[in-house]
């Protein structure tokens, strides 16, 4: 198996290794991390080497491409994006991604998502990306929109996470709406 990378302007998208266990701990063991997304928290070593494990699974299975963002100059993983693909037959697939909260507002996750869309459509041949955020992760329905998303639609008190019930609204992106960046 061929070992992943994809090279973007200020970050590096790669599969994981084993080694990364200890920056994933460190930077998805927040409570702010976990808040919008299915990070569990609070979030282990051990949980942080079962993922890793896992990811290559996936890869190797061809349902689900997981890669760690490196942020130039940090050498460590900061944060996590995926692809999952849900749907073979109809080439459909799911994006997710977060980003340790020291890396937040640097346009780190708006590259990773266009780098995703573009090995997506390209290189996976998918027709349609879609995202589920919670209600209210202004952030991500930002990074969304940059990256050309339509809302589609809202599951009502859909998701439990840290003691609270939120909404979770439907984003989907069809092949021929992307644009390359």
């Amino acid at each position: 198996m061929i070992f992943m990378i994809i090279k973007g302007k200020k970050i590096i998208l790669r599969q994981l290794k084993k080694a990364d266990d200890k920056s994933l701990f460190k930077y998805a063991n927040d409570r702010l991390i976990s808040q919008y997304t299915m990070v569990p928290y609070p979030y282990t070593l051990a949980m942080a080497q079962a993922f890793i494990k896992d990811t290559a699974k996936k890869i190797k299975a061809d349902v689900s491409y997981d890669f760690g963002i490196v942020a130039e100059g940090s050498g460590e993983v900061v944060g996590m994006t995926a692809i999952r693909v849900i749907e073979g037959k109809a080439k459909v697939g799911e994006i997710g991604y977060w980003l340790g909260r020291k890396y937040w507002g640097k346009g780190i996750v708006s590259e990773a998502v266009t780098m995703m869309l573009k090995f997506a459509f390209k290189d996976l041949k998918l027709n349609k990306v879609h995202a589920k955020v919670m209600r209210p992760n202004t952030a991500s329905i930002k990074i969304l929109g940059k990256n050309n998303f339509m809302l589609e639609g809202m599951l009502r008190k859909h998701e439990y996470k840290l003691g609270k019930i939120h909404d979770v609204l439907v984003f989907g992106l069809l092949k021929e709406e992307y644009k390359k960046k």
